[in-house]
């Protein structure tokens, strides 16, 4: 049951990273704003009560993301490590513009004002970096602008067999033919954008047979579908997060394509 409950915590971090992001940088834009607002009216600056009140919940939001992530936790892989890094970054910076918040609402500050615009700044950035970096780890580097960018790229032409040779992966023809034809399409549609040249998340590629068969990774035992991560990624049931490809990033694979890569990965062990 502690296991359980463990993992629902740490999956909160999902929904709880958006508020820090959106706290601080609103909070930022705010008193950047009023910071800019009171120097054309020859004013001192102070800190304002809505942006500090943005800030408290930011940094109570700050903490909690941190924490679930770590709880969380994530596989190795560069990128991973990157994200635990900056987030843990982003945590101490948001803490030190705490006690910089408190200084500039102190009377008679001179300084502390300016220097807890900066940081707030800089922790409001440092945020944002952490959570776009995350959503490249679940979603793939370019998520959101890759649609534009598929308007000025022609589309990536399939391999052809006849560049391939079976025995360059120890394989028969035939098994080479139907990845071509029927894996590598299946592939192609619904892994390689998170699996691909431009991403591999998790250090894991899809997008070619070398990369399929690479003995450098577990993602497929040839002839075993039952301890091929890949086989058992899509074999989920519908609802699972770990499920793939992810629901919220791609429709689930059918019966018939299951079926498919199942049967190409169990062919291997002849």
């Amino acid at each position: 049951m502690l296991e359980q409950l463990t993992e629902f915590i740490g999956r909160t971090h999902l929904v709880l990273l958006h508020f820090p992001i959106a706290l601080l940088i609103v909070a930022a834009i705010v008193e950047l704003l009023r910071a800019l607002n009171l120097r054309r009216a020859a004013a001192r600056y102070v800190p304002g009560p809505a942006a500090s009140t943005m800030f408290f919940f930011a940094l109570l939001a700050t903490a909690a993301s941190v924490l679930t992530g770590l709880i969380l936790g994530f596989d190795d892989g560069p990128k991973v490590d990157q994200h635990r890094i900056l987030g843990i970054v982003s945590g101490v910076l948001v803490l030190i513009t705490t006690f910089a918040l408190l200084a500039a609402r102190s009377p008679g500050a001179k300084k502390a004002p300016s220097i807890y615009l900066l940081l707030l700044t800089v922790s409001a950035a440092a945020v944002g970096l952490t959570g776009h970096l995350g959503g490249e780890i679940t979603h793939g580097e370019g998520y959101i602008t890759r649609p534009l960018t598929r308007i000025f790229q022609d589309p990536t032409e399939p391999i052809s067999a006849v560049a391939l040779d079976p025995a360059m992966f120890d394989i028969t023809q035939a098994q080479l033919d139907t990845y071509l034809t029927d894996i590598q399409p299946i592939l192609d549609a619904s892994c390689v954008e998170c699996h691909g040249p431009e991403d591999a998340e998790d250090d894991v590629r899809l997008d070619s047979i070398e990369h399929v068969l690479s003995p450098d990774t577990s993602i497929l035992m040839r002839g075993d579908p039952v301890m091929s991560d890949l086989v058992y990624l899509i074999e989920l049931p519908p609802g699972d997060p770990d499920i793939m490809p992810p629901e919220d990033h791609a429709d689930p694979l059918t019966p018939d394509q299951t079926r498919l890569i199942r049967d190409w990965v169990e062919s291997l062990g002849s």
